[in-house]
């Protein structure tokens, strides 16, 4: 009886062992640095950072436009004369200027 006994848990012991080693790769395969968990963090990362890409990109577009247009050899200029407008606080003798009471805190 003892020795069956014996023999029984002799036999076990080597599917038990593949048992711990396929929960270990399972709960890796799920919550491991390269499991699922961290599959779906980085694609909603990625998500963000296209969004991030798209907007500075839009921007950089709007930049290269005006830059081009200030270029050496063609200055547009109603755009010359609105930036120094903008940048000189004046405004032009066609301009209609309406004066806004101040907001009050």
């Amino acid at each position: 009886m003892l020795r069956e006994l014996k023999r029984r848990c002799v036999s076990g012991i080597p599917p038990a062992i593949f048992l711990v080693i396929t929960g270990y790769f399972a709960w890796n395969a799920v919550h491991g640095a390269r499991g699922l968990e961290a599959q779906a963090a980085e694609r909603t990362e990625l998500a963000q950072a296209k969004l991030q890409f798209a907007a500075v990109d839009a921007a950089r577009a709007q930049w290269e436009a005006k830059i081009a247009a200030l270029g050496n050899q063609s200055i547009d200029p109603d755009m010359l004369d609105a930036e120094a407008r903008q940048v000189l606080s004046f405004a032009g003798p066609s301009d209609l200027v309406v004066n806004l009471p101040a907001r009050a805190k």
